[in-house]
């Protein structure tokens, strides 16, 4: 019992740390696409296990949520994400799309 209770802290820990690096993650791109700091928010996020290989890289999971993105002088705009993880939780690919209100 002690160790299913020791796997199951460990797999949340992991599983919650994804929120953080999916906006680090399109953070990055995005700021490097304008040549500007873009802030990427998540509000809401969930993982979905995948195991599927496509074009020969290996994904493990699908992280996708709703949160917010704001350029440098102008309003934020509600988003939609996605982010493919690889086994170690690293990040492979990334997108967002806006949503209408």
């Amino acid at each position: 019992m002690r160790r299913v209770l020791l796997i199951l802290m460990l797999l949340f820990t992991a599983l919650s740390a994804n929120a953080t690096e999916c906006s680090k993650y399109l953070c990055n791109v995005y700021s490097d696409e304008c040549n500007q700091k873009v802030k990427v928010v998540s509000k809401k996020e969930f993982i979905d296990k995948y195991e599927q290989e496509i074009n020969g890289e290996q994904i493990a999971a699908i992280a996708y949520g709703t949160g917010y993105i704001k350029y440098p002088k102008c309003k934020k705009q509600d988003i939609i994400y996605i982010c493919l993880l690889r086994e170690d939780c690293s990040i492979i690919w990334g997108e967002v799309s806006p949503t209408e209100k």
